[in-house]
């Protein structure tokens, strides 16, 4: 999966598009130090979007932002038991 276009909205808010759902932009929003995706806004010419998608999205946004180590401090990942979306 890789970002094909990205752009900026208001609020601090970015679009970015994926070279497989490219006619589906997905909208970012900054949370404390990193991104988070708020919205996907679906067409029908694209497959369906899952949540192991959603996952790899949001990390591989916050790669290309500089914001991974934020991203990776959250809460839902234990320090023990590091869950990586694929």
């Amino acid at each position: 999966m890789k970002i094909i276009h990205y752009s900026y909205r208001k609020r601090g808010r970015m679009e970015f598009w994926f070279d497989q759902w490219p006619n589906s932009p997905v909208v970012f929003t900054p949370i404390k130090e990193y991104y988070f995706i708020r919205v996907v806004k679906w067409s029908d010419l694209d497959p369906l979007v899952s949540r192991d998608d959603l996952g790899r999205m949001e990390l591989i946004v916050n790669q290309y932002l500089g914001r991974e180590q934020y991203y990776l401090q959250r809460k839902c990942f234990d320090k023990n038991q590091l869950r990586l979306p694929k």
